[in-house]
């Protein structure tokens, strides 16, 4: 087809944007124009990967703005959490202004198509009123129903005063949804959706950089990775909790404790520890027995893509969900934040570590993620939107 204006938008987060890439770096191959629309400091990012960018919506550090008005949202579990999310912050702090910033770009750029990543809900409101239609991108299984009915609700205020009427799910589905999640860990209710194409996850995409020198010169009986993310990695108790719970284990343990924080804050390591701002996480998951996390949809996806059981550690948003999705898929083991400590961390990751039944499920799982088509059949499904 002739080239074409391609908008990606996204929520200025890791778990948010890297999802969009495989997309964006195809349809580029293609010959399209593509540029991203998101805030810092993923612009920059965008465009240090060659990407046009935009400045639309809040950044990054929006969240230490809007916290405050919200006591104790860090405190709700599951649902309740999300619920908060989806309504509050995504369907009205971070629409308007993102919207706002949206009308200008497509007004100026022009684009033919927008892909968004599912919780970035400015786009269907924008796309919706210039006529051009969008492409909805997961980046883990499919949000529950009641929950999308409520992120309709909350944004249908935005929609009446453009003058449009509300759509029950804030526009979500109306064209297509691009599923990253493999089957063993979706919702059921995807079978309800319209046009869907599955999509191999970014999180199965090895970085094309050498991994670290040193990762070949550990001895340990086992290798563990432990994350919490870029935005749930602010205690460093769970961190000094799981080193403790491996200290005197044959296991080698690495850390990536996040960009903000600083190594030196946990203190003097054993020989098998080591502790690192951020290194990426395509690079360690080949060689690990198994990952420590948060729970976030990337590390969750990357660690199943190897074929790792994973020992999930939920603090919020959709990590509750994803740890219920790899237990009962036998991929792993979780511990909610009132059960967590050194005993239970050691036993959970042992358990991990020397009953074969959870690396089987996860390799199932690999198996599952490999089949999944890639971006060039993405892509083509999503060139077919444009009139």
């Amino acid at each position: 087809m002739p080239p074409v204006r391609m908008l990606f938008t996204c929520r200025p987060l890791a778990g948010h944007y890297e999802p969009m890439l495989p997309l964006a770096r195809e349809a580029r191959a293609r010959g399209h124009s593509v540029a991203f629309a998101t805030g810092e400091p993923y612009t920059s990012r965008a465009r240090e990967a060659g990407f046009d960018a935009f400045r639309a919506g809040p950044d990054e550090g929006f969240r230490a703005e809007w916290a405050l008005r919200f006591p104790g949202f860090d405190q709700l579990v599951g649902d309740a959490q999300r619920h908060f999310f989806l309504t509050e912050i995504f369907a009205n702090l971070e629409l308007v202004p993102r919207a706002d910033d949206l009308d200008s770009i497509v007004d100026t750029w022009r684009p033919q198509l927008l892909v968004h990543e599912v919780a970035e809900l400015a786009a269907p409101l924008v796309g919706t009123s210039f006529g051009i239609p969008y492409a909805d991108v997961s980046y883990g299984a499919l949000i529950g129903s009641s929950l999308l009915r409520a992120t309709g609700e909350a944004a249908a205020p935005h929609w009446r005063s453009r003058g449009l009427d509300p759509h029950p799910v804030a526009g979500l589905f109306r064209h297509l949804y691009v599923d990253t999640c493999p089957p063993s860990l979706q919702n059921p209710e995807l079978a309800s959706l319209a046009a869907v194409q599955p999509l191999r996850p970014a999180a199965a995409e090895a970085p094309d950089t050498d991994a670290p020198a040193w990762l070949d010169q550990l001895t340990s009986a086992a290798t563990v990775y432990m994350t919490m993310g870029t935005v749930w990695n602010q205690d460093l108790d769970i961190f000094r909790s799981v080193i403790e719970a491996v200290r005197d284990q044959d296991i080698a343990l690495i850390l990536t404790i996040g960009r903000q924080n600083d190594p030196a804050s946990l203190g003097p390591q054993p020989d098998n520890v080591r502790v690192h701002q951020y290194i990426p996480q395509g690079l360690l998951l080949s060689r690990c027995d198994a990952i420590v996390t948060h729970g976030g949809a990337g590390t969750t996806l990357g660690a199943l893509a190897f074929g790792v059981p994973l020992l999930m550690l939920p603090q919020g948003a959709d990590q509750y969900a994803n740890a219920e999705r790899v237990v009962a898929a036998g991929a792993g083991r979780q511990l909610l934040r009132d059960e967590l400590s050194v005993v239970t961390v050691r036993k959970a990751l042992l358990t991990l570590l020397r009953d074969s039944k959870y690396r089987r499920s996860a390799q199932r799982i690999q198996a599952e993620i490999q089949a999944m088509p890639s971006a060039r059949e993405a892509v083509t499904r999503i060139e077919a939107l444009i009139p």
